[in-house]
């Protein structure tokens, strides 16, 4: 698994881009990383590049926690999530990002970058 994450100035934006097998630890450690630049930005806009992500060691209840954590972490923020081509880690990142969503944070997945930059530049 890698990870990489950067922001965008031009359109204030923080990216974070996760590909291959990722671990548990590796999410949380590219969350952190990924919300240390949005809020040295001043910024609360991230964009969650998954379309190379495999989950397939990843439970339920890892997903649930993920998700339920992330709202307590930057309760204000916009999260686009563009989902992965494998199919397993596709249902993995809806149900992580439905639980978000359930607790309050303004998140969305979409097929590609174009479709979550545009939603993204939509918000204020």
């Amino acid at each position: 698994m890698s990870f990489a994450v950067f922001f965008d100035q031009a359109e204030k934006i923080a990216t974070v881009r996760i590909s291959g097998r990722a671990s548990r630890e590796d999410h949380y450690t590219a969350r952190k990383e990924a919300l240390r630049l949005c809020r040295e930005n001043n910024s609360l806009k991230l964009l969650v590049d998954l379309r190379e992500l495999i989950t397939e060691n990843s439970s339920v209840m890892d997903c649930f926690a993920f998700g339920e954590s992330f709202p307590l972490l930057a309760p204000r923020a916009c999260i686009a999530h563009v989902l992965p081509a494998d199919e397993k880690s596709k249902k993995d990142v809806k149900f992580t990002s439905n639980v978000s969503a359930n607790r309050g944070l303004l998140t969305a997945e979409f097929e590609t970058i174009d479709q979550a930059k545009n939603w993204l530049a939509k918000l204020k």
